[in-house]
């Protein structure tokens, strides 16, 4: 077997100091807290340059690559190691905290990668349904030299009502998916039905307001009848006397 060749190299100091005030510091000089373990060593708590961990992690294959870690100073060293629980601050996004898992690159490892849908779903695009991503990464166990870029599943032949498991997913080469086969990873719904919008009841209050004043003139008019028939009979009283 060729031996695998590390495209990328960080360069790490041990870090004497921990707690959230020193990182704090640490962080305002451009570094980046961080911990290396591995099976058979104790946790190393190291730091990195903040700008030369971004270039790798914004690199095409990111997080789900082999770096080669070297420890600067007396006891220097260099091993493989992965990124691993990349910690980033929810108001202003920069990076305050990663752990290194090293490894042996002749061993297997677990590591979660992405799925990847490809094409429109024919209950999608002929009957105007609707595609539900629900699991968006699995794991898979490979060697850290072969971690794949992503798993990818074509959704054209999908129709309405049909879900895709983890156990329809091809693993890629090389790799094993260990994930629960009965995981959903997509399906296709029913379009959402509109409800008929509600026809709000239409007053016309100035015909009510014409119909209450007909209806008080009216009311008036008898009231003044009512009142000149009660003055009639003393009128004739008046008369004959």
């Amino acid at each position: 077997m060729a031996k695998a060749v590390v495209q990328h190299t960080l360069t790490v100091q041990r870090r004497s100091v921990v707690g959230t005030r020193p990182a704090r510091r640490i962080r305002a000089e451009g570094l980046v807290p961080g911990v290396v373990y591995g099976k058979a060593a104790e946790p190393i708590p190291v730091t990195v340059k903040a700008r030369d961990l971004a270039i790798l992690l914004h690199s095409k294959t990111g997080e789900r690559t082999v770096v080669t870690l070297r420890l600067d100073g007396e006891d220097s060293w260099e091993k493989p190691v992965l990124v691993k629980d990349v910690q980033y601050d929810p108001v202003d996004s920069h990076l305050v905290h990663l752990d290194f898992q090293a490894v042996v690159l002749t061993e297997r490892i677990r590591v979660k990668i992405p799925v990847v849908l490809k094409g429109e779903a024919v209950g999608v695009k002929q009957d105007g349904g609707i595609l539900e991503h629900f699991l968006r990464d699995v794991e898979v166990e490979c060697l850290p030299t072969e971690i794949p870029a992503s798993v990818e599943f074509d959704v054209s032949a999908m129709k309405i009502g049909e879900t895709v498991h983890v156990r329809h997913l091809v693993p890629p080469k090389h790799a094993r998916i260990t994930s629960d086969p009965d995981g959903v990873i997509a399906s296709v719904q029913k379009p959402k039905e509109e409800k008929p919008e509600e026809v709000a009841a239409v007053t016309e209050p100035e015909v009510i307001r014409e119909k209450k004043e007909e209806g008080e003139a009216a009311a008036g008019e008898e009231a003044k009848g009512d009142k000149a028939d009660a003055k009639k009979p003393e009128a004739k009283k008046e008369a004959k006397g």
